[in-house]
């Protein structure tokens, strides 16, 4: 049986296709990503613009074809941060129902962490450790605390970094006083989650998918490695991360442009990402730093073959 799943990411529209065989074992036949920018232009006004609808009507019709190409049987779409937050959200999700015939269900922020540690539990084989997993959006921030066998703390905030860069637009390079600006803006948005942090000793930090892989690809392509296939987790060296974190508060757009690695589809977003990062790390004492390859959909695939056919019923009233 073929699926594919659909992450209808704030930034980004990612595509997932995988074969499962009647043993539950999985191929992945499909992988591909769209920047359609969803957020852009009015997501702090809880709006998707008619210039956001069309990159993500192109998006759209692009996997539509994938989709057909490969005859999945079905397809599950997770609309998250932007279309969850957005005044005319449910209907989009209506408009892409009618013209592509594509089941998009708008789920909460809870059951999108559920989703996300899913899929990195299985691509980094946690064990009895309680560590951090955090996957960076540019709608909301998505962060987890958990072993392998549960979860003991979880949270969505909705200051992704699409949010954070329409509320601050700093300079390029960024100057250290809008830096100063945006962590004193964080320590306060995220109290609870420093506290959390210290609760439960956690001194690992994972991040998922998103702007851990550009990290990810950016150190590799200076080491001029590349990235092994199907190796689903790559661990960051804390000395890496803060020498390339400082690289891109010193940077400009069209430095980092240049960059060996760099994902021009997030280009615009890393250093308010790297922002993020490097003040979580501070402020929460983590030692250890590891990506994880698989996300939202990955996690939603785990999902979907333990059994529960359906994924959460939409918070749209239809």
């Amino acid at each position: 049986m073929r699926i594919s799943i659909i992450d209808l990411g704030t930034n980004t529209f990612n595509l997932l296709v995988a074969e499962i065989t009647v043993d539950k074992q999985i191929n992945i036949l499909h992988r591909s990503k769209y920047p359609a920018k969803i957020g852009e232009g009015g997501i702090n006004q809880n709006y998707i613009t008619n210039e956001a609808k069309q990159r993500a009507q192109i998006a759209l019709a692009e996997m539509k074809q994938i989709i057909n190409d490969y005859q999945t049987v079905k397809t599950f779409g997770f609309a998250t941060s932007a279309i969850r937050t957005a005044k005319n959200g449910k209907e989009f999700v209506k408009q892409i129902r009618r013209d592509f015939d594509i089941d998009v269900r708008i789920i909460s922020g809870n059951r999108e962490a559920e989703l996300i540690y899913y899929g990195t539990r299985e691509a980094v084989g946690l064990d009895e450790e309680i560590v951090a997993i955090l996957d960076i959006g540019g709608g909301s921030n998505e962060i987890i605390i958990a072993n392998s066998e549960k979860i003991f703390w979880k949270k969505s905030y909705p200051i992704g970094m699409t949010r954070l860069l329409e509320q601050f637009q700093p300079s390029d390079p960024i100057r250290m006083d809008e830096l100063g600006e945006i962590e004193a803006f964080l320590r306060e948005q995220l109290r609870d989650l420093i506290e959390a942090f210290q609760t439960y000793s956690v001194k690992t930090l994972i991040g998922s998918s998103g702007s851990f892989s550009t990290l990810r690809q950016v150190l590799l392509a200076e080491e001029r490695e590349t990235i092994e296939t199907g190796k689903t987790h790559y661990h960051i060296k804390l000395e890496d991360f803060n020498s390339l974190h400082q690289r891109f508060l010193d940077s400009t757009l069209e430095e980092r442009m240049q960059m060996q690695g760099m994902d021009m589809a997030r280009v615009h977003l890393m250093v308010i990402a790297s922002i993020f990062i490097n003040f979580l790390v501070k402020e929460s004492g983590v030692s250890i730093l590891f990506q994880s390859a698989y996300a939202l959909k990955e996690g939603a695939l785990f999902d979907y073959i333990k059994g529960i056919k359906q994924p959460e019923k939409s918070v749209s009233s239809d």
